[in-house]
């Protein structure tokens, strides 16, 4: 997770460098296919048998499982592709982790196990430590730069795909490895981006491209598409979707900093405060996770029909 939360911190810099560019809909084809040419050789080789973690589950068909987070990835990745096209690099940063919101909220939904972690009060304290920070950094933001009122809205749809996209991924690609997960998932989104691409882009500006706007694509695609999602696949899967968004409110300080170097932006003294409550919060977050793990562990506890404390 913390792999991955710098790799993804750093994408909105390179989103916001592209837009000079590109029109978002060719980035999001360009990329997202580089991330999946990556991993189909893995993909072609590993057999889809369920995950050693789940020798016990049923076999299930990876191709089949994969639809749901696939459609709803396609959502979150087209709506994150635009957005740079409306609002500063560091507002999407911060605005985006409200996902966390919507990962609480269906993960309570789908996943049986994740509703254990209501009845802890250190989820809740390190929920609303969580919220308070990242709400004192939008706030901030706000204040200190114009975002469209489309610009919101499409970082709105973005941050409710990604809040259904880390359940989805555990719930139906928990039996598969990352990679597969991730192969699969990729095959779909970019075939779908692709498609946009051709539909809404301006394709031929890529003949325009130098070699190292070239390699800048590449780059942004192997580190945040193929490294990226495989490693947060590989944070889902072993903290749940609640915990790994939690941790990965940190990832807007990565972004911050990256902006600071530069774009010569800088955090104000409300937004370290914001930060810290975030950071807190992801602790107490992973601590609720792990209480949970030991109840379950000891008691053997069913999860469908939990009785109480």
């Amino acid at each position: 997770m913390i792999a991955a939360t710098f790799g993804f911190g750093i994408i909105p810099i390179f989103l916001k460098h592209f837009a000079q560019f590109l029109d978002p809909w060719t980035v999001n084809g360009v990329r997202y296919s580089v991330g999946a040419l990556f991993w189909l050789p893995f993909l072609l080789t590993l057999d889809q048998r369920p995950s050693a973690v789940e020798d016990n589950a049923p076999a299930g068909n990876i191709w089949k499982d994969a639809v749901v987070p696939s459609c709803v990835n396609v959502v979150g990745q087209a709506a994150f592709g635009i957005g740079p096209y409306f609002v500063p690099a560091s507002t999407m940063g911060f605005v985006l982790r409200l996902s966390f919101l919507f990962t609480i909220v269906f993960g309570f939904v789908i996943i049986a196990e994740e509703r254990l972690l209501m009845r802890r009060p250190s989820f809740w304290v390190g929920s609303v430590f969580s919220l308070l920070g990242v709400a004192a950094m939008f706030v901030d933001e706000l204040r200190s730069s114009i975002a469209s009122v489309q610009g919101m809205v499409i970082l709105l749809i973005t941050a409710v795909a990604w809040g259904g996209y880390a359940v989805t991924v555990r719930h139906y690609m928990a039996r598969y490895s990352a990679r597969q997960s991730f192969g699969v998932i990729s095959i779909y989104t970019s075939a779908a981006l692709v498609l946009l691409m051709f539909l809404f882009g301006r394709v031929e500006s890529l003949a325009e491209l130098d070699a190292a706007m070239w390699g800048n694509l590449m780059l942004s695609a192997l580190i945040g598409i193929a490294f990226g999602h495989v490693l947060y696949y590989r944070g889902i899967h072993e903290l749940g979707p609640v915990v790994a968004s939690g941790m990965a409110l940190v990832t807007p300080f990565v972004t911050y900093l990256a902006a600071a170097l530069i774009l010569g932006e800088r955090l104000s003294g409300l937004q370290w405060l914001g930060g810290l409550l975030v950071v807190v919060g992801g602790g107490l977050l992973v601590w609720a996770r792990a209480e949970i793990e030991a109840l379950v562990s000891r008691y053997r506890v069913d999860l469908e029909n939990y009785p109480g404390d």
